[in-house]
């Protein structure tokens, strides 16, 4: 009688933690941050030193020198051997936290990628960004914004993160994202958040598999 009690308080406290979590789940699926933002998880992509460097789509994630891949974004290469230049397919691609032309164009983590055209260039040779960003180092990150032809061809904001060696002229994108919501900005950096709503789900089927468990085991 003890052991059935015990079991059927143990059951209680189950069922309440298994609809709590489905609860809070459902809530939290749809209040959940950065939910909309597309990771591209790491990679390894380098950027030759050179003038073609590397045509990106940060869509499909393909990726080449010349020819360029089909409805290319993003271009980073060289204009001179040890230089670092951008190029995109629009006059107003890379983004500038000053909104001049000149930079700087390294985003410290986390500094919100979005807002007036204005602040978007395409700095092509004339601009060497390569004594802004942090040899040695991953901690860079250029902000961008493109023309999503799979959403209309709406305008989307990103970032892009590379590693450099010793010199500007060795560098190799580990990492994009953008937010797949037309003109939402986005934070450098700041990758999704892992879904609290899966989480609390794997949860809830685990208090409800004890249960069964344990009303097999008292049977």
């Amino acid at each position: 009688m003890k052991t059935n009690t015990l079991l059927n308080r143990v059951d209680t406290r189950l069922a309440a933690c298994a609809a709590c979590a489905v609860a809070t789940g459902a809530s939290m699926a749809v209040t959940t941050a950065d939910a909309s933002i597309i990771y591209s998880g790491v990679v390894s992509i380098p950027v030759p030193n050179d003038i073609d460097g590397v045509y990106l789509n940060v869509v499909t994630g393909a990726f080449a020198g010349q020819p360029p891949p089909t409805g290319w974004d993003v271009n980073p290469y060289s204009a001179v051997a040890g230089q670092f230049n951008l190029w995109g397919a629009s006059t107003q691609t890379w983004f500038s936290t000053s909104g001049l032309i000149t930079g700087p164009y390294n985003l410290t983590f986390g500094t919100v990628i979005g807002g007036p055209a204005s602040n978007f260039f395409r700095p092509g040779g004339g601009t060497d960004i390569g004594p802004q960003m942090n040899l040695n180092s991953s901690n860079n990150y250029l902000g961008f914004q493109f023309t999503n032809e799979a959403n209309g061809n709406q305008i989307h904001f990103g970032w892009m993160q590379l590693q450099f060696g010793a010199t500007a002229g060795d560098r190799t994108i580990i990492g994009y994202a953008y937010d797949d919501v037309a003109q939402t900005s986005i934070g450098a950096g700041v990758v999704p958040e892992p879904s609290t709503f899966a989480l609390l789900g794997v949860m809830a089927a685990g208090a409800l598999g004890v249960r069964e468990w344990r009303k097999r085991k008292a049977a």
